[in-house]
Parts: structure tokens; C-alpha cells; sequence
């Protein structure tokens, strides 16, 4: 008799070859992206499911400071391209991994901002927000480049677990049309809770 646990190990080394194998495709995601946000940078945490055969069954940021959304969806989407080791002893395996990127182009980077220059407007925003967490729960984090009017330049959000990814999208959209009050001169970037 032969029984097999639903989460099993992966092969560390193996699975950092893959990672490192990705790294190409994620640098070019963070490229396309600064093509329409020179000010592109940060870390990038992901957190992966990867099925028997292979496969990612889930993936999701952990955290991320990016603050876009298209390039994260992009740097997943690479990492699902790819075939990983198969999991041992279980029908999944998990796997977490961390990068920094730097913006690619030689610019000045975004003012850095206090989560609490945003705290009214968020508030403003706090019913939508709701709707599109829905019944779930935890504390999601959002990266956003503030242009010198007020607008979102682009944002990006990280779900408190799995099932928080549903809403990612959602929270996206409401905080993109959100103003905020204006950084002055220069955009500014800042990650806050919802």
C-alpha cells in the first residue's frame, strides 16, 4: 500500500536552476514595463505551486514593491512557461523566491513616500475596495507611482495568501483611477495597506 501526501518536497537546487534559468525573461518583463514607467523598480517575492507533472499549478506574489501590475502578471506568466522539478513524497510542491530589480535605465528614482501622505484617499476609497475583496481576508499591499497631479501612474498589489489573488485585479482598478494629492515636482512611489 502506497500513499502520497498532498504537499511534498522539491529538489532546492533544481528549483533555483529554473529560477535562475528565468531570470532572462523576468529582467525582459521589467523592460517592457519601463518602456512605459522609466521609474520601474523593486522587490518581487513569488510563491509558487507546482503540480506532478511539473507544472505551476498556482502562483502569486508574496510581496512585491514593483508597483505594476502588467509587469508582475508578465513575470508570472514567464515562470509558468517554464517546467520545474517534480515534487517528492506529495502531488504538490512549493517554492519561494525573492528578486530586486533595479530600474533599468539610468533615472532618478521616485520620491519615497510615507503610507500616510495616502491615508485619506485610501479611506475615500475604502467601499470599493471591500467589494472587490469580497468575503476574504487579510491585509493586501499596494505599490503605486503617484504622478505630480495627483494620478496613478501604475499600481500593483500583493494578496495576503492564494485565494486573495481573485481580488488583485479589482484593487488594481480602483486604486489607478484614485487622486491622490499631488508629490510636487517629482513622481513618487509608495507601498500601503488596504
Amino acid at each position: 500500500m502506497q500513499s502520497e501526501s498532498e504537499i511534498g518536497g522539491l529538489d532546492a537546487e533544481a528549483v533555483d536552476k529554473v529560477f535562475a534559468r528565468s531570470l532572462g525573461a523576468l529582467q525582459e518583463c521589467l523592460e517592457k514595463g519601463a518602456e512605459r514607467l522609466e521609474l520601474l523598480g523593486g522587490s518581487v517575492g513569488f510563491f509558487l505551486k507546482i503540480d506532478s507533472d511539473g507544472r505551476i499549478a498556482h502562483a502569486h506574489l508574496e510581496r512585491s514593491t514593483l508597483g505594476d501590475r502588467d509587469t508582475e502578471r508578465c513575470m508570472l506568466s514567464a515562470l509558468r512557461a517554464k517546467t520545474w522539478p517534480k515534487p517528492i513524497g506529495g502531488s504538490t510542491g512549493l517554492a519561494r523566491k525573492a528578486f530586486e530589480f533595479d530600474p533599468p535605465k539610468d533615472v532618478r528614482p521616485p520620491t519615497d513616500w510615507d503610507p500616510a501622505e495616502v491615508q485619506e484617499t485610501v479611506g475615500k476609497l475604502e467601499k470599493a475596495l471591500a467589494e472587490c475583496k469580497g468575503s476574504g481576508s487579510g491585509t493586501f499591499e499596494a505599490t503605486a507611482y503617484v504622478d505630480t497631479d495627483g494620478s496613478v501612474l501604475a499600481a500593483g498589489v500583493t494578496p495576503p495568501d492564494e485565494a486573495g489573488e481573485a481580488s488583485v485585479d479589482c484593487l488594481v482598478g480602483v486604486i489607478k483611477e484614485a487622486k491622490f494629492p499631488s508629490p510636487g515636482s517629482w513622481p513618487a512611489k509608495v507601498t500601503f495597506s488596504l
